[in-house]
């Protein structure tokens, strides 16, 4: 989460007006993530998280994120559920953005998770993949491998420092090594896409909430899980961790069962869940949004994530 446009007090309650949500208590801005503004809303009613979305969030690919959300939420899942205004209409606009309304999830993320956290994620992952088989809507990824080339093309043009140049390159070789079917034929279905610790809400050491679902998309399943290994199996030094990615994978296959081709692709699809971040955190680097209150993500964290996964790449002995 992050605060790219300020809303002003008249601004809100103009924007509320149109909302069953009494009178407002407190609102603050939410500093943490680099994709869209999002506000901590509390009213008479109850706690709510305000989001105005931006550049990286087409407005088309919304009415889909919103009946993700209801459907999940529907089946218990821990979601934040849209809240509709009194003409039952979910997304909005506020100080020309798209505009939502979401019920605030207790938990916090935590920091630093233990193999117990990473454990609990796959297990969470594994349930949304399940609640959402049944989902009927599609919505193709919009940061899949068609993407990666212009955009790493997009980081050439403006990159004139050598250690951005030299990242330019390491994707590059990295892109070369995935295989020409990308995505593999593996079971598809609802993918999160973005399930970083930050996303990832617990209570001690149980999943209370699971937020961010902008990025999701219709994809392979593994894929979804391999994104999740890349975000959580390397410990505070950018180490890989075969205990977290260990027990990732049996909390989520306690949920649903890998099939053997899932399995075997696994390194592959790390390393393109390293070479998607890799080349967004760069292309945030590189195309910085003035006046923002954002906390900017390394690309070289996820570069030297992404040489890892290039050298083990279809090696599970060594991975997992």
């Amino acid at each position: 989460m992050a605060v790219f446009t300020h809303v002003s007090t008249p601004d809100l309650e103009r924007f509320l007006a149109a909302y069953d949500l009494g009178e407002v208590r407190q609102f603050l801005p939410i500093t943490e993530g680099i994709e869209n503004t999002n506000y901590r809303l509390e009213t008479t009613t109850g706690r709510h998280v305000l989001t105005l979305f931006e550049r990286r969030t087409p407005e088309d690919a919304l009415p889909f994120v919103i009946a993700l959300l209801e459907h999940l939420a529907d089946k218990s899942a821990p979601v934040p559920r849209p809240i509709p205004d009194r003409e039952g209409r979910c997304l909005s606009r506020l100080c020309g953005r798209p505009a939502l309304i979401v019920s605030f999830l207790d938990g916090r993320a935590v920091d630093r998770p233990d193999v117990t956290h990473c454990r609990a994620a796959g297990v969470a992952l594994a349930r949304l993949h399940v609640a959402a088989a049944d989902f009927a809507a599609r919505r193709a990824n919009p940061f899949g491998i068609a993407g990666w080339r212009p955009l790493l093309e997009a980081c050439r043009e403006v990159a004139h420092d050598r250690r951005d140049l030299l990242l330019c390159d390491r994707v590059a070789a990295a892109l070369a090594m995935l295989p020409e079917d990308w995505p593999p034929s593996l079971p598809r279905g609802t993918c999160h896409a973005d399930l970083f610790p930050d996303n990832v809400f617990f209570d001690g050491d149980r999943v209370s909430g699971i937020i961010d679902f902008y990025f999701a998309a219709t994809d392979a399943l593994a894929y979804d899980l391999a994104i999740a290994l890349a975000a959580w199996g390397f410990d505070a030094e950018n180490r890989w961790d075969r205990r977290r990615a260990a027990a990732m994978i049996e909390g989520y296959e306690e949920i649903r069962p890998l099939a053997s081709a899932e399995r075997d692709r696994l390194p592959v699809l790390c390393l393109g869940a390293a070479v998607r971040f890799t080349l967004t955190r760069l292309y945030d680097r590189l195309h910085p949004r003035e006046e923002a209150l954002v906390r900017e993500k390394d690309p070289g964290e996820f570069a030297a994530r992404m040489d890892i996964f290039a050298a083990l790449a279809g090696n599970n002995r060594d991975l997992f």
